[in-house]
């Protein structure tokens, strides 16, 4: 945007940059008190992980906010003295979302040594995260007009620059990686433009390639080849269609439990997906569980089951449709321990090798 002062054009730095960090931070920690909900307590290991990852998002928050304290609110109020009020009110939101950050870090010293009191730093990350999107809502609708209009190009440019450098190495690596995870192309682009080409190079062979394998390790996903995906799919078709084919006597059981056919519809485009499953029979339907064989990561059909309604099971030759209902924490454990452990005790192994919160979720045939 460019605007006239006393006859000279003026450009205006490009303040939708802030939103695109704050993006970073909105969903970082939401996602993140997730992730520690669902880590087994002796999974010490998972922990640290998050634990990690943890420290990063706050040690970014606080370059950020550091960096706004010391080069942008001294001169929005040489600058725009009438906002003092705002001014004193964004510093103060700083010191709130500070003081929830501490709360979370002493928690989290403890967590991450011993991860039994999961729920504790969750509750206190959803505290904190309350704070601080009030804050950036009311920064985002009240202050950056004030930027555009009050700090140059130049300035914002070196912003920036200052909080940046304040990052490790490793940190910078990251730290790029999570905003091309939140931006669009064109705003990723932005922030990489006038990064020198070597630098540029690196990123795209090197870099991006380590933050995927990073980020996967935070989150619990794997990241597989091409080739390996392909055999998986392959595979699994291949178990459906001796299922289907047989009625089940082919490919319906599984280490001594009953297994039937669940059709999820995929969460982002709808598509229906088939996988055999083994499950538990229960007095409300059908128990099936996200374990994988103790994956890192929930499995994608369990995913989608998540978001579905409506599934399609098939056991033997009878088929169904059925309500999923994914159990909350407390029903989850006693689900857990009175049903699937029960019957199948070699399931505390693939807790154990996940080192996630196995989900569970019970399947009711409709009429």
């Amino acid at each position: 945007m460019k605007s006239t002062t006393a006859g000279n054009p003026r450009t205006a730095p490009r303040t939708e940059e802030m939103a695109v960090i704050h993006r970073i931070f909105r969903q970082g920690f939401p996602q993140i008190a997730g992730l520690v909900r669902r880590t087994p307590p002796a999974a010490t290991a998972r922990a640290e992980v998050i634990a990690a990852h943890l420290d990063f998002l706050l040690n970014g928050l606080h370059n950020h906010h550091t960096g706004e304290d010391e080069n942008i609110w001294p001169r929005l109020l040489e600058r725009a003295a009438p906002q003092a009020e705002l001014i004193d009110r964004m510093e103060k939101q700083h010191e709130a979302v500070a003081e929830r950050s501490s709360k979370v870090r002493t928690t989290l010293a403890a967590w991450r040594v011993a991860p039994v009191n999961g729920e504790e730093l969750a509750t206190a990350l959803d505290e904190f995260t309350q704070a601080l999107v009030e804050h950036l809502d009311d920064e985002e609708a009240n202050v950056v007009p004030l930027l555009r209009a009050h700090i140059e190009v130049d300035e914002w440019r070196r912003f920036g620059e200052v909080t940046f450098e304040k990052f490790t190495d490793e940190e910078k690596l990251i730290a790029t990686g999570s905003l091309e995870d939140v931006a669009t192309p064109e705003e990723a682009a932005w922030f990489t433009g006038e990064l020198p080409l070597p630098i540029k190079l690196m990123w795209r062979l090197l870099g991006r390639r380590r933050y995927r394998r990073y980020i996967a390790r935070v989150r619990g996903t794997a990241v597989r080849g091409p080739v390996l995906r392909r055999l998986l799919r392959n595979a699994n078709r291949l178990a459906v269609w001796l299922y289907r084919r047989s009625g089940g006597r082919i490919g319906g059981t599984a280490k001594g439990l009953p297994v039937l056919l669940i059709t999820t519809p995929g969460r982002k485009t709808g598509k229906p997906h088939t996988i055999p499953v083994a499950y538990f029979e229960t007095g409300d339907g059908y128990l099936v569980t996200g374990s994988a064989g103790g994956t890192k990561s929930d499995p994608q059909w369990f995913r989608n089951l998540r978001a579905a309604t409506r599934v399609q099971i098939q056991i033997g030759n009878t088929q169904h449709e059925a309500e999923p209902r994914v159990s909350d924490a407390a029903n989850r454990d006693r689900l857990w321990q009175d049903v699937v452990l029960a019957r199948a005790p070699f399931f505390t192994k693939y807790e154990e090798k996940s080192g996630r919160l196995i989900p569970v979720a019970v399947l009711s045939p409709l009429p």
